[in-house]
């Protein structure tokens, strides 16, 4: 008798879901943490060939890698983050469901998309990079630094796309860890091979791109290895290269899902490249200075986590705010030694950074919504109010009043409108399917 009470105890342990049955807010922290680390190690790739470059090589250097070049990379690798997101929300929900054999469809079209996304946009990248740089006005004194330094990451995008869907798989099923483990060694490898190449053999923007793209194809390595492998998570089959299919109507919905998500991401870091467009024409110095600162149908669950999300993003904007407000002058001093660059740099980054409250609630409402598979109607909220809104005020505003702060003037701006235009589609969407608590 004691016996079977144990195994009904295990057995009801093992049948409650943390993520819809735990503690929110702790659900939350454990699966944010390294989520968000993640997020961050996946920035200084690109932060830390800013900063070895810039210190080593000079602010010419640093203008090629975070000016233009360094926009347009993270805006590729941004999309094919989101697109990945897409098979996430399939796997994630088949996982829940306990449903088999679409997860074992889910993990073997998602890794076949990701070999095809990353092919086809290393393909066009590389015919393209020359063209795209100079639409995005990178000065001329840069462009062949610039173009040689995107063409070598372009060529890591299999890598990347595979990275991005082979951990968005984890997530799925709960497994946040083993990815940001995975991203932090790798991150540590990309700043070991940085100073080597750059500072200890001198191959400038080259071995910095380079370091890059090694350092992520040791990542996508890592993790497909651990699919491989089998991860030991419940239903979740082992990823077999042999089978890898890309069937039709599984493409299509992880597609369908994904590309919202993906041009979400792209709208942010394009309008941020026609910022940087704009910011060309202040010169090298303003340019190295921006890039230096650059199922379960709980529905009252859901508004329960939107509102404790929402409190924990604030804690956490805020806390970041405030150390990156105080330390400005050291943060930008990793990057460069200029103290032209540096004066200019901390003036934008103060001026900047107490507006960056406002972007929370649209993140925290883009999120929600696309947990439950609603992403087409908020990536065009994010389309309007980010990037025609941003496009607009480059076009129209900034010639009226062409300064540095009027220029930064519509971040804010921006993340108003957004957050504002999300807070009554929320309201909207979720009144349609439960009453809100």
């Amino acid at each position: 008798m004691r016996n079977d009470s144990i195994e009904n105890a295990n057995t009801d342990r093992e049948a409650v879901n943390p993520i819809t049955e735990g503690v929110i807010w702790k659900q939350l922290l454990l699966y944010f943490a390294p989520l968000l680390g993640a997020s961050f190690l996946q920035l200084l790739y690109n932060t830390a060939d800013t900063i070895i470059v810039g210190r080593f090589v000079g602010k010419t250097a640093l203008t090629a890698v975070g000016g233009s070049a360094g926009q347009i990379y993270a805006m590729v690798t941004e999309f094919m983050i989101g697109v990945s997101g897409g098979a996430g929300v399939i796997l994630s929900q088949a996982y829940g469901a306990k449903n088999e054999k679409l997860l074992d469809d889910g993990l073997h079209n998602a890794v076949a998309l990701a070999l095809v996304l990353g092919t086809v946009f290393m393909t066009a990248g590389l015919i393209v990079s020359g063209p795209v740089l100079r639409l995005a006005g990178a000065p001329q004194e840069t462009m062949k630094e610039s173009v040689l330094y995107l063409r070598i990451v372009l060529c890591g995008l299999i890598s990347n796309a595979l990275y991005n869907m082979g951990a968005s798989a984890l997530r799925a099923v709960g497994d946040s860890k083993r990815p940001f483990r995975f991203l932090l060694f790798c991150s540590v490898l990309n700043i070991t091979l940085d100073l080597l190449f750059v500072a200890g053999l001198g191959l400038g923007i080259g071995g910095a791109a380079l370091a890059t793209i090694l350092s992520q194809t040791l990542s996508a390595g890592l993790v497909l290895r651990t699919l491989i492998r089998g991860t030991g998570r419940e239903l979740l089959p082992c990823l077999d290269l042999r089978v890898l299919r890309l069937k039709r109507d599984m493409a299509l919905k992880m597609l369908r899902l994904g590309l919202p998500l993906g041009f979400e991401t792209l709208m942010y870091t394009f309008s941020c490249v026609v910022l940087t467009s704009a910011v060309n024409t202040f010169g090298t110095d303003t340019v190295a200075a921006y890039a230096g600162n650059l199922g379960a149908g709980r529905m009252d669950r859901v508004h329960r986590v939107v509102r404790q999300g929402a409190v924990l993003m604030y804690m956490f904007m805020g806390t970041t705010i405030a150390i990156m407000y105080t330390g400005c002058p050291i943060w930008l001093g990793l990057f460069t030694a200029d103290t032209g660059v540096i004066g200019i740099g901390v003036d934008m980054m103060r001026y900047l950074l107490p507006f960056y409250i406002l972007y929370v609630p649209s993140g925290v409402f883009f999120a929600a919504l696309r947990g439950m598979g609603e992403s087409l109607r908020p990536t065009i909220i994010t389309f309007l109010g980010v990037c025609v809104l941003r496009i607009l005020w480059v076009a129209f505003v900034f010639p009226a009043h062409p300064t540095i702060r009027a220029l930064l003037f519509c971040f804010p701006v921006s993340w108003t409108v957004t957050s504002i235009t999300y807070l009554v589609y929320y309201l909207s969407f979720m009144r349609k399917r439960a009453p809100v608590y």
